[in-house]
């Protein structure tokens, strides 16, 4: 019968639905075929072992089952790599400045070298420049797009509170922002002829090891913003004279954790014969969520301690490039290094001169490490009723950074 709206009516749809529901059960007739594929030695198999196979299911039991991890001191046991003090990007020097200078055998000189202090002195910037800075800090620290879950606060009298998550912009990504705008500007003022000469990269890499006294120490540091020259910049031949400083009791290795290492070579991210491949200015972040071995704050020294250290890496590990991986003496021609530290809002700069590889207690002829206090590019930067607003900008970070990259 024609299904129509009327018999539909009728019957309200519950015969068609029991219908439906009968056929829908109905049981295959036995063909036989079945049995003729068996007889045939063929395998039989339902549409249900194709589309639902079984799968075995590993029975877990979490309560001490789960495998040990290895100790550290064990993991290397049978490759035969020996243990030694390993420095890298997350570790932080405990009695500070003072203990990378014994640690690189290096007198410290509370001023830059002559040729910045004159560049710093006399060089004249355009009108609009400090503008253009301010623009930068804000784009970086308030107008960027960027919203992440930012780290947790913690609280010192209340350490077990959770406070809630706050989103913003990652502090990886305003460092980067506000260096690439900054070095933009100076790129702007030093025009095509110097930089030309100059040649940006992020991310570098660098690991080299010394022996000090008898211990031996695996240097491993990531270079966030690298600037590399096409020749080497000049060394300082002043003489300076000084003491290192005094630690006793602590050593020089102390808070510097041994680890085995499996590579513990030289590594330098330029050939020999390429064209720009002289370190001039390392760039570093810091990160605000590093702390000491015992949880307290990072102090002025240890900030001071890191920013030298990275150029002591990047000089190490050129010099091992250009004289071998067994090179350990005195150098014919000193290398320079520039590094600069910042955090976003405070910046430390400095000079590192590596006159030697040897930097055993016994030896006279020291490193030289050209530095001054840190900068505080300015005092407050956020929104104040729904604008953006800064105060207290600093234009000399902007000047001593134009001098460090104009420098050769």
């Amino acid at each position: 019968m024609r299904l129509t709206n009327r018999l539909c009516a009728q019957h309200i749809g519950w015969h068609f639905k029991k219908h439906w529901l009968v056929q829908g059960k109905r049981v295959p007739r036995e063909t036989g075929a079945a049995a003729e594929l068996l007889r045939l030695a063929v395998p039989v198999r339902t549409p249900d072992d194709l589309l639902k196979p079984k799968v075995e299911r590993r029975m877990l039991d979490f309560i001490g089952t789960g495998q040990r991890p290895i100790a550290e001191a064990n993991a290397y046991s049978n490759s035969g790599s020996a243990a030694c003090h390993s420095y890298d990007d997350n570790s932080l020097l405990i009695g500070g400045l003072a203990q990378a200078q014994v640690l690189t055998n290096t007198i410290e000189v509370k001023t830059y070298p002559p040729k910045i202090e004159e560049a710093i002195a006399n060089q004249k910037l355009p009108n609009g420049i400090d503008r253009n800075i301010r623009n930068a800090i804000l784009s970086a620290h308030v107008l960027d797009a960027e919203q992440v879950k930012l780290p947790k606060i913690k609280l010192i009298e209340r350490p077990a509170f959770n406070l809630p998550r706050s989103y913003g912009i990652s502090h990886e990504r305003i460092n980067r922002l506000l260096v690439n705008k900054i070095l933009y500007e100076i790129e702007k003022l030093a025009g095509h002829s110097l930089t030309v000469r100059r040649k940006l990269l992020d991310n570098a890499s660098f690991r080299t090891s010394l022996c000090k006294d008898s211990d031996q120490i695996g240097f491993a540091i990531n270079a966030n913003k690298l600037v590399c020259s096409n020749r080497a910049i000049d060394e300082v031949k002043l003489k300076f004279n000084g003491i290192l400083p005094d630690l006793y009791p602590m050593k020089c290795t102390i808070s510097i954790p041994k680890k085995h290492v499996v590579d513990s070579g030289n590594f330098y991210p330029f050939r020999t014969e390429a064209t720009c491949s002289h370190p001039h200015t390392v760039f570093s972040f810091f990160d605000t969520n590093l702390v000491n071995t015992h949880g307290s704050e990072v102090t002025t020294s240890q900030f001071h301690a890191r920013t030298m250290l990275k150029a002591f890496v990047v000089a190490v590990a050129r010099a091992k490039h250009l004289h071998g991986p067994s090179a350990d003496g005195d150098l014919l021609k000193p290398i320079v290094v520039q590094s600069v530290q910042t955090d976003g809002r405070t910046f430390h700069f400095g000079v590192f001169q590596l006159n030697t590889l040897n930097i055993s207690s016994q030896n006279t002829l020291k490193n030289y490490w050209f530095h001054r206090e840190s900068y505080e590019l300015f005092s407050k930067c956020g929104q104040e009723a729904g604008r953006p607003h800064l105060e207290n900008y600093n234009g000399d970070i902007f000047r001593i950074l134009n001098a460090f990259y104009c420098s050769s």
